[in-house]
C-alpha cells in the first residue's frame, strides 16, 4: 500500500511539474505586437415600406354591444387595407383591451365599456399611403400610434455598411502605425459591435382629416403629407491588427 501511495505521488508531482513548466513558457513567449481600433460606417436608403400602427376604440354601457362594435370596425379597417393589396402576413391585430371605465368622483360612477383594438399594417408601396390612411381614419380607425419608414430587406446594407467598417478599421489603423513608424501587419482579432438602423417616423398630417373625412375639394391637400425620409444602417467593429 505504501509502495502504491508513493507511485500515485510521484504521478501527481510529474503532472504539476508538466502543467507548471507549460505555464511558464506559455508566459515567456513574446507577446505579438498589437494595435486595436474601432471602425465606424453607416449606409443612408431611401425607405421602401411603411408600418401603421393603427387603433380602433369602441364605447358602450353594454360590454357585447362595444365588442360588437369594435370588431365591426375592425373588420372594415382590415377589409381597406387588403382591398389597397396589402397581404394578410402584413396584417396584425398586436392587441386587444376590454376594460370598464368610471368617473372621476368621489364615488366613481361606471360609465361605459371600452374596447380597444391595435393593427400593424405594413405598406410595401408607397404611393398608396396617403389614399390608405385617408380611407382607414374614414372607416373605422379612431387613433394613429405610430408611422415608421422601414426598408424591408436590410441584409445587403448591413452587410455593406460592415463592409465599410472594416475598411475605416484598417485605414485607421494603418494610419496611426505609420504615425509611429510601424508597418501594419495582419488582423489578430475582428469582433463585430451591435449594428443599428435608425428608421424614418412621422405622423399622419392633422389638417388632412376634419372630423374623419378628407377635405378633396383642396388641391393643395391632395399631395403627399409626409416626407420618408431615408433610413441609416449603422456598422461597427473592432479589429486588432499585429505590427510588423
Amino acid at each position: 500500500m505504501k509502495m502504491m501511495a508513493v507511485m500515485v505521488a510521484a504521478s501527481i508531482a510529474a503532472v504539476l511539474m508538466a502543467t507548471a513548466g507549460k505555464a511558464t513558457a506559455q508566459e515567456m513567449a513574446p507577446r505579438p505586437r498589437l494595435i486595436t481600433v474601432t471602425g465606424t460606417a453607416e449606409v443612408n436608403e431611401a425607405p421602401d415600406q411603411v408600418v401603421l400602427t393603427i387603433g380602433v376604440q369602441s364605447r358602450d354601457r353594454e360590454l357585447a354591444v362595444a365588442k360588437a362594435g369594435n370588431d365591426a370596425s375592425s373588420r372594415k379597417v382590415i377589409g381597406m387595407a387588403t382591398a389597397a393589396g396589402v397581404a394578410p402576413k402584413d396584417i396584425q391585430t398586436s392587441q386587444l383591451q376590454m376594460s370598464p371605465n368610471y368617473s372621476g368622483e368621489k364615488v366613481p360612477r361606471f360609465l361605459a365599456f371600452e374596447v380597444s383594438q391595435t393593427i400593424e399594417i405594413t405598406l410595401k408601396d408607397l404611393s398608396k399611403y396617403d389614399a390608405l390612411m385617408t380611407k382607414l381614419l374614414e372607416g373605422g380607425a379612431n387613433r394613429v400610434d405610430d408611422v415608421t419608414f422601414e426598408i424591408g430587406e436590410t441584409r445587403k446594407y448591413k452587410d455593406e455598411a460592415r463592409s465599410k467598417a472594416i475598411q475605416a478599421a484598417k485605414e485607421k489603423a494603418s494610419a496611426m502605425a505609420g504615425e509611429l513608424g510601424q508597418t501594419l501587419g495582419k488582423p489578430w482579432e475582428i469582433v463585430e459591435q451591435d449594428a443599428k438602423s435608425c428608421y424614418s417616423s412621422a405622423s399622419f398630417a392633422a389638417n388632412a382629416v376634419v372630423g374623419g373625412v378628407a377635405d378633396r375639394n383642396s388641391d393643395e391637400e391632395k399631395e403627399s403629407t409626409v416626407a420618408p425620409g431615408h433610413v441609416t444602417i449603422r456598422a461597427s467593429v473592432r479589429v486588432s491588427f499585429q505590427l510588423e
